[in-house]
């Protein structure tokens, strides 16, 4: 058992892949406490060079799709074999601050009458050079947010019909039976690049109006 299980899906970002490793392999927390799994959702490019190369720092196990499944599918294969107390997630294109994992998990563990915890971020261009900052209380990401793994049970996981907005119809379902602690520190960095999944406006806002409808029902 572990305290935190890092949970990554990967497709067609393995460019940012160990740049996102590395500022895990950076962590403050202590590294024999966190497992980070890995989904290669992308069954036609090899992840495994990029493991190896922060195995030394990392517990790393990687999981392969035999084809193209999904993020909502990936992210829940990834808690079925999560070995951890607690469950956050990082996407592959993304990092995170050195202290990320030691402050959420300090802050959940202290505050028992809250089931998950998110931190504020930074959106970053390309190279990593700071756009603005953000507040996750107002402008809410899928990522960065350390779950307790019975509560994520509890809820069944991540709806796989939500092939997009999949994070936020899981806090939606998460909000209903629990709450969730903020912590007003910038401390995931939400990288901005030319293939964002956002940036496909009609699928985004296919999503959104089934979030609506599922918000309603």
């Amino acid at each position: 058992m572990y305290k935190v299980t890092v949970g990554i899906s990967c497709y067609k970002q393995k460019e940012w892949l160990y740049r996102c490793l590395r500022s895990l392999g950076s962590q403050t927390f202590d590294h024999n406490d966190f497992e980070v799994i890995i989904v290669n959702d992308e069954p036609s490019t090899s992840l495994m060079d990029i493991c190896e190369l922060m195995s030394d720092k990392l517990n790393i196990k990687l999981i392969e799709n035999e084809k193209n499944m999904g993020l909502p599918c990936s992210l829940n294969k990834i808690l079925k074999n999560a070995r951890g107390q607690y469950f956050v997630r990082v996407d592959s294109d993304d990092y995170v601050s050195k202290h990320f994992l030691y402050m959420l998990y300090t802050f959940i563990s202290m505050n028992k009458d809250y089931q998950a915890v998110c931190c504020d971020y930074k959106k970053v261009d390309k190279i990593g050079q700071t756009i603005d900052f953000f507040s996750n209380r107002v402008d809410p990401i899928a990522c960065g947010t350390m779950f307790t793994y019975e509560s994520l049970c509890d809820i069944g996981f991540y709806d796989e019909e939500f092939k997009m907005r999949e994070g936020h119809d899981l806090m939606n379902r998460f909000k209903q039976k629990y709450d969730l602690g903020y912590l007003e520190v910038p401390l995931y960095r939400y990288r901005i690049h030319g293939s964002n999944r956002t940036s496909d406006v009609e699928t985004v806002n296919k999503y959104d109006n089934k979030l609506k409808e599922a918000k309603e029902s």
